[in-house]
């Protein structure tokens, strides 16, 4: 006697679809490294930052001038070229005038670049994630000129403290500065980075 039989079970031993690999997944709230730096800043301090050092040797050169013109009504000294005594600050403004247009700053959404030298270079280079603090001060003469102070603390043990003096519009420097900081320590997560990163989520500002 037969039965009918239904339709066989599925076997175990049938092809199966191959299932999507799992993919690591970035960790809660990290942030994707960009590709490219973005450049906030390059280029050297305002000349009107340093103009008490010009001053300095202008005045020197007045001195000196002055000075050649008292021993002028000295009969010793009547022919003596005194008046190059008035060009005695010149090398001095020369120098100031090269050291400061040779001093220039890179600062991008990851690092920043201080590089200086007339004759030799050298360039010092400071990792965002390291930073702990990023603060702005401006006293009274620097509101006068336009210019302020944007200090950086950080681990880097070659670099604990980078004071950028002079550089173009301060306060908005000071702001994608800090905004920076904050992005490269929430994506590179350092392990080596001590401290609770204080005054980061808003700063110091201070006016004198």
């Amino acid at each position: 006697m037969s039965a009918n039989q239904g339709p066989p079970p599925p076997s175990s031993l049938q092809p199966q679809q191959p299932s999507t690999p799992a993919r690591a997944q970035a960790p809660a709230g990290s942030v994707a490294q960009p590709g490219n730096e973005e450049i906030i800043y390059y280029g050297p301090a305002k000349q009107g930052a340093y103009v008490f050092d010009y001053v300095k040797w202008i005045f020197a050169s007045v001195a000196a001038g002055v000075l050649g013109w008292g021993l002028g009504h000295i009969a010793l000294f009547q022919s003596w070229p005194l008046w190059v005594l008035s060009l005695i600050g010149l090398p001095g403004l020369l120098w100031t005038f090269l050291r400061h247009t040779t001093t220039r700053y890179k600062i991008t959404l990851r690092r920043i670049e201080f590089e200086r030298g007339v004759l030799s270079k050298t360039v010092d280079s400071l990792e965002l994630w390291r930073v702990l603090d990023v603060k702005y001060t401006q006293s009274l003469w620097d509101r006068v000129v336009g210019v302020a102070r944007v200090t950086v603390s950080s681990t880097d043990q070659s670099t604990p403290e980078l004071a950028l003096y002079g550089l173009p519009n301060p306060r908005e420097l000071f702001e994608r500065l800090r905004d920076a900081v904050q992005l490269a320590r929430h994506s590179n997560r350092p392990m080596e980075l001590v401290g609770d990163g204080h005054g980061l989520e808003h700063g110091h500002f201070e006016q004198q």
